[in-house]
């Protein structure tokens, strides 16, 4: 591995990059491996209790997006808190084995070899955080205020409350199930690609008993096998969940099987997550909705999509601040966890997430770049197609030229947009406009 670790750093080629990239993080996922199972195990042996019952944490997490209760609400996070909090030190001794395994594999830190491999300029992606964050804290904090008010009654929000406001549960009726299958066709035919007749593509959409709970998008074989699966539960977090996920399925479709391994299956996440955020938002876009649902009273619920957005966005951009920190020495990473997100987000959640919260790989800095080259595609949709882009089949067109590259930086792709650099100005301006 340490070999072709130097070989891409001795050429520009772009596969040896990915392959490098690949080889020391499924590594290091199988270093890991051991500790997550025994976390993952163990939390799922614990028991949280609300009155007479006993819940898993995993049933604490369902019952917290529906209790009505803020008193119930606020006993379930700490109970659940505390599940975590005891079973911490698995994480660390996991975080303490990873990092011995990047220097041996010639790093200085794991921020180190990711900021390397990965491509993410992570110093200058700090530096967009900070300035998301201050350009946006006005309308995200004037935002929390009133959904916290107009939901839970109260203007200042418990981090507990958060699965609760999350949820927008008042707004399922909006959202039919017998419509959804159709939507994903018919957005998709109006962009010129007709699902039906795409032999490599499985859409499983059907509810079934034991079906996993996260959607997801595997690309079995690119592009001649892929599968969109999601265990619908009703409602508006169906549409998003199945649209960001058709978002990754026509990139992986349109990638030529002739392209090489790596460049068909690795790359920059940025990227596809790219893709599939721009897709995601579309059953929150005005647009989209009078033509594919109708006319039924959407302002509220276009409002308050935009207001998840945001906070989600905002977490990504804070995380960034975190783990850069957190992969560099961080003497007390738990508090300036909880300090750093309740800045930013106006929430006390607890440091027993300190490390639950963070992903392999700097994934949430991926997520953050995503955000920012998404914006930067739509911007040129609308530029080049109007605000209805998504039913244009010259928008489709131009998405194709896109999607047939795989995924190579997202620096490339936001030049291919019209902008001279990856930067959080165009979503900025989505919040701020």
């Amino acid at each position: 591995m340490q070999e072709l670790i130097e070989a891409s750093r001795a050429t520009p080629d772009n596969e040896l990059h990915y392959l490098a990239a690949f080889a020391a993080l499924r590594y290091l996922r199988q270093v890991a491996l051991p500790y997550d199972e025994q976390f993952w195990e163990q939390l799922g042996t614990g028991r949280a209790t609300l009155g007479c019952g006993n819940l898993t944490f995993f049933a604490t997490t369902r019952l917290l997006g529906t209790e009505t209760e803020s008193r119930h609400r606020r006993h379930l996070y700490q109970e659940r808190s505390a599940l975590v909090a005891e079973r911490t030190s698995i994480l660390q001794e996991r975080w303490q084995r990873i990092n011995a395994q990047v220097r041996v594999l010639g790093f200085e830190s794991y921020y180190a070899l990711c900021d390397e491999l990965c491509g993410l300029h992570l110093e200058s992606l700090e530096f967009m955080a900070h300035t998301f964050l201050r350009e946006t804290a006005v309308p995200y904090f004037r935002a929390l205020a009133q959904w916290s008010q107009t939901i839970l009654g109260t203007t200042q929000p418990d981090a507990a409350d958060m699965f609760f406001l999350l949820r927008g549960s008042q707004f399922d009726g909006l959202f039919p199930a017998d419509r959804l299958q159709t939507a994903v066709s018919d957005t998709a035919r109006l962009l010129g690609f007709s699902l039906d007749k795409v032999a490599g593509l499985e859409i499983d959409l059907e509810a079934r008993e034991g079906k996993s709970p996260r959607p997801f998008c595997a690309f079995v074989q690119v592009p001649d096998e892929i599968k969109l699966v999601i265990n619908p539960m009703g409602g508006h977090q169906d549409y998003k969940a199945v649209f960001h996920e058709l978002g990754h399925a026509l990139h992986g479709l349109h990638i030529p099987t002739q392209r090489p391994f790596a460049t068909r299956y690795l790359g920059d996440d940025s990227v596809g997550e790219a893709f599939a955020f721009l897709f995601e938002q579309l059953p929150a876009n005005p647009v989209w909705l009078r033509k594919m649902l109708g006319n039924a009273a959407y302002t509220d619920y276009v409002e308050y999509v935009r207001f998840l957005r945001l906070l989600f966005v905002r977490r990504c951009a804070a995380k960034v601040l975190y783990e850069n920190h957190l992969h560099t020495g961080l003497s007390d990473p738990a508090a300036f966890y909880t300090a750093v997100l309740h800045e930013h987000l106006g929430l006390n959640i607890s440091p027993a997430y300190y490390l639950m919260d963070v992903d392999d790989g700097f994934y949430n800095a991926q997520y953050f770049r995503a955000w920012m080259l998404a914006t930067q595609i739509s911007a040129e949709l609308e530029e080049k197609s109007g605000k209805e882009w998504m039913f244009s089949a010259a928008a489709g067109e131009f998405l194709q030229c896109l999607w047939q590259k795989g995924q190579p930086a997202a620096e490339l792709v936001s030049s291919q947009v019209g902008n001279k650099n990856l930067n959080p100005d165009a979503l900025i301006r989505s919040f701020v406009a």
